[in-house]
């Protein structure tokens, strides 16, 4: 069993240093190669144009008939929106109408219960005042 520990050992150690060796190489030869950059743009266009040429373009029927999806889902959405816009705008007029309904008809209150107590100070301040006999004997 030991014999068979060591040699899985030796194994690893021989896979390690193999790999090592392998960067080392990897790395010189991409410290030696300086990739021409005009080549790599040219090289990275001729990958470009060969992936289009694999693009599959759907028929002139097929097209009209998405466009035509796509302008009914739009038209229907639109209506959609509108409808909920003018919802929401009628009912924000109708809380406002409420509201100054509402103010219009406390203010009438407190206008006539203003006038009703003006009215009144403003009698008693008319009238002649009355003297009494323990005033005038003061």
């Amino acid at each position: 069993m030991a014999e068979e520990k060591e040699a899985k050992k030796a194994d690893v150690k021989e896979a390690k240093a193999d790999k090592a060796k392998k960067a080392d190489k990897k790395a010189k030869k991409e410290k030696k190669s300086r990739k021409n950059p005009f080549k790599a743009i040219g090289a990275f266009f001729k990958g470009v144009r060969s992936e289009g040429k694999k693009v599959v373009w759907p028929k002139a029927a097929e097209v009209f008939k998405n466009t035509v999806i796509v302008l009914v889902v739009i038209l229907i959405l639109g209506v959609i929106i509108y409808a909920i816009d003018f919802g929401l705008s009628q009912g924000t007029k109708w809380i406002k109408k409420q509201a100054t309904e509402e103010t219009t008809v406390a203010e009438e209150t407190d206008a006539a219960t203003s006038d009703d107590v003006l009215t009144e100070n403003t009698e008693e301040d008319t009238a002649e005042p009355t003297v009494t006999a323990e005033e005038t004997s003061e």
